[in-house]
């Protein structure tokens, strides 16, 4: 999976309509369960209209989300082509239209549209390298730098960023009091405000440029 605010993998309306042609378009209400981890349900999913959220629970009953999908993204290739059971729950977010493609209706379409091949070949790397580098940033940097960069991923053209503490917390995979701390550091450093039911970035270049400079592989931020 990928998520949209990070590199564009989305299929183009080109490809999307000739793949709707090999395999059946499926409509799921909003908040109907696409899958749950752990099924075993092989097949590549595209998203033809609408949202798909993919995340997991806790033992705890909490919710992680991980990524929100848009049209012309996929999801489900790793049990197309190597039959692993699901790794995370997904959830329409409104109401949405999904292609569901089996192994025969992939081999079929790719073979007429070698284009689609081509294009899961890219999507999959750069989910790979995105993938890696959320990694290597769980890894190595603090809460409160990686909160800097979810900012930016978020921010309007003004700055601002209009993400309750709870979805910001789902999507860092910490706590609310941990994104709570977070936040409080940045402000701390003048780098953000608090708005009413926003975050907003003073300067964006200058904060751009400082969370740049913590990414430096040779300057390893401090654990908070």
């Amino acid at each position: 999976m990928i998520s949209p605010d990070s590199t564009n993998t989305a299929m183009t309306d080109h490809l999307l309509v000739q793949c709707s042609k090999y395999a059946a378009v499926k409509e799921y209400a909003d908040q109907a369960t696409i899958h749950n981890r752990g099924e075993v349900k092989l097949g590549l999913s595209i998203i033809y209209s609408g949202q798909v959220k993919i995340g997991n629970y806790g033992i705890d009953g909490s919710y992680q989300h991980s990524v929100t999908l848009l049209k012309g993204d996929t999801f489900g290739e790793f049990t197309l082509f190597n039959n692993l059971p699901r790794t995370h729950h997904a959830m329409a977010l409104g109401r949405c239209k999904l292609i569901q493609m089996s192994e025969n209706q992939f081999d079929q379409c790719a073979q007429e549209n070698p284009e689609l091949s081509k294009f899961l070949l890219r999507s999959m790397s750069l989910k790979l390298h995105i993938t890696l580098e959320k990694l290597d940033d769980i890894q190595r940097l603090p809460t409160y730098i990686r909160l800097a960069k979810l900012l930016l991923q978020h921010a309007d053209q003004h700055g601002s960023v209009k993400l309750r503490q709870k979805d910001i917390a789902e999507q860092l995979g910490v706590t609310v009091l941990s994104s709570h701390k977070a936040i409080k550091k940045l402000a701390g450093l003048l780098l953000i405000k608090l708005s009413y039911g926003a975050i907003v970035i003073n300067q964006s270049a200058q904060f751009e440029q400082w969370v740049q400079q913590q990414m430096k592989l040779g300057q390893l931020a401090k654990p908070d």
